[in-house]
């Protein structure tokens, strides 16, 4: 972040990809890779995401300042963090020489669908009480600018509970909030800038960051642990119960004085069950095993110069989407390419050669008119194979047929192929018997002035219908042999 860039690096620390300054996100901090190969985060006040080219695939409005946290959701939407300002009481705290009404700068979380359409947002002055305040900010206040009131860093939508997590920071606070109704379900923190009390317990964090919510339902964040003796950084795992309104740390890991981070900070839980601390200020990165054995630890070195990281992410590589499919009895060239249906059931197998899952969406169309549209699930390095009955649909020999796959998160990456359904009919041989000649033209004119098409010898050129340049061409066939 100190740096105004975003770069991947391999284990042993080497850059492989890093942010270009001169595109249109300018210094983009990263928040978050996705299942879909692009990144998402925020630069000068607007969030985005962006492919690894820095080409823009959606920035938010111009009228919302995003700050702190921007990602997407599991809905394919996106939650982002903006400040919002309202004129308050100056608090008991304030110097006594300050108006009796002060600007406060609370936030405002915020729901985008993928056109940049409001879709829901939630005020921290709609539903936390001005009483609600830590009397630090106050004290500091000098009148200069907004008291900082709130500071949230985080926001997290939980599709299992449908619930949003935020992280308030100056409040030392994680709010559960019901998406449906924003009403607060709980408060999780500093009891004493509550004005109601949901958890009578100190689980002793302040400051935190990057609220989040594992896959067993617990809460994982950074404790920056600001303010508090000793000052020490933390990464803890939090289980709670609604129900008798009990928390407690299953899990926490302790850094030591050099690491530690009086603002910012991550942790992710990694699929190998270890945990992923990004330290914030302190420019160390490091992974650590559930018995807090440090694993793999990164130190920017930069000539002892300032420097912070924002967010960090663990990835297998950068590129969650790679596949290629098959079809069963395919024949032919690129140009000219025929399968024999077993059965009347095209099948296809997907080769995902990644590290990515998900729903991949298959459209099967007939002379560019689709006749079947479904979709197959991919796991990671697996083959997966889809099958069409195609005995429903009054195919013709010969005909163009299209099959389209492509990825539900990333469209742009389709594949296709164009092919034709082998058939042993000899195209104008109308009587069967091995031969082109003279009689095949009579009973192809015939059919065509009866306007009988069901014998599909008669096709020679393939257009879906037998008109008088099928007798063209089968004439030139038993004349010239082509």
């Amino acid at each position: 972040e100190s740096l105004d860039f975003s770069i991947a690096l391999d284990m042993n620390g080497n850059p492989i990809w890093f942010t270009n300054k001169e595109n249109n996100a300018g210094d983009f901090i990263f928040t978050q890779f996705l299942s879909n190969g692009n990144v998402v985060g925020f630069a000068n006040g607007s969030g985005y995401e962006t492919d690894l080219n820095g080409n823009i695939i959606f920035e938010s409005p111009g009228n919302i300042g995003v700050h702190h946290k921007f990602y997407k959701s599991t809905k394919n939407t996106y939650f982002m963090i903006s400040s919002t300002i309202q004129e308050q009481y100056c608090p008991e705290e304030c110097n006594d020489m300050l108006p009796d009404e002060i600007p406060w700068q609370g936030d405002i979380f915020t729901e985008l669908d993928t056109e940049g359409n409001e879709l829901w947002s939630w005020n921290t002055f709609d539903y936390f009480d001005s009483t609600e305040y830590n009397p630090y900010y106050a004290q500091i206040y000098t009148g200069d600018y907004e008291m900082d009131w709130t500071h949230s860093n985080s926001v997290f939508y939980d599709e299992n509970t449908e619930s949003v997590f935020v992280s308030i920071r100056n409040l030392s606070r994680i709010t559960k909030i019901d998406y449906a109704s924003k009403e607060i379900i709980w408060n999780l923190g500093q009891t004493d800038f509550m004005s109601e009390i949901y958890y009578d317990i100190d689980l002793n964090f302040s400051q935190q960051h990057s609220v989040k919510v594992l896959d067993n339902g617990n809460l994982l964040f950074f404790d920056n642990h600001r303010y508090l003796t000793p000052e020490l950084s933390r990464c803890i795992e939090v289980e709670y119960d609604e129900a008798n309104h009990s928390a407690f740390i299953v899990w926490e890991h302790e850094l030591p004085l050099e690491s530690s981070s009086g603002s910012r900070g991550e942790c992710d839980r990694l699929e190998n069950g270890n945990t992923l601390i990004t330290a914030g200020r302190s420019g160390h990165i490091l992974e650590v095993t559930p018995d807090n054995e440090i694993a793999w630890h990164l130190e920017f070195d930069n000539s002892e110069v300032y420097t912070s990281s924002y967010r960090s992410e663990r990835i297998p590589n950068l590129h969650p989407i790679a596949y290629s499919f098959t079809l069963a009895n395919f024949t032919g060239s690129i140009e000219n390419s025929y399968v024999d249906p077993a059965d009347d059931i095209l099948e296809a197998t997907i080769h995902n050669n990644s590290w990515g899952d998900g729903w991949h969406i298959y459209t099967l169309l007939y002379n560019d008119v689709e006749i079947v549209s479904d979709n197959i699930f991919i796991n990671p390095f697996e083959n997966s194979t889809l099958n069409i009955d195609l005995s429903t649909f009054a195919i013709n020999s010969g005909s163009i047929l299209t099959l389209e796959i492509y990825p539900e998160n990333a469209p742009e990456k389709i594949q296709s192929v164009d092919f034709s359904i082998y058939s042993s009919v000899l195209l104008g041989d109308l009587n069967n018997d091995g031969t082109l000649n003279i009689l095949d033209i009579v009973i192809l004119a015939n059919l065509i002035l009866a306007e009988d098409s069901s014998n599909p010898a008669g096709d020679l050129n393939n257009d879906g219908s037998q008109n008088i340049l099928d007798i063209v061409l089968l004439i030139n066939i038993i004349l010239y042999g082509f």
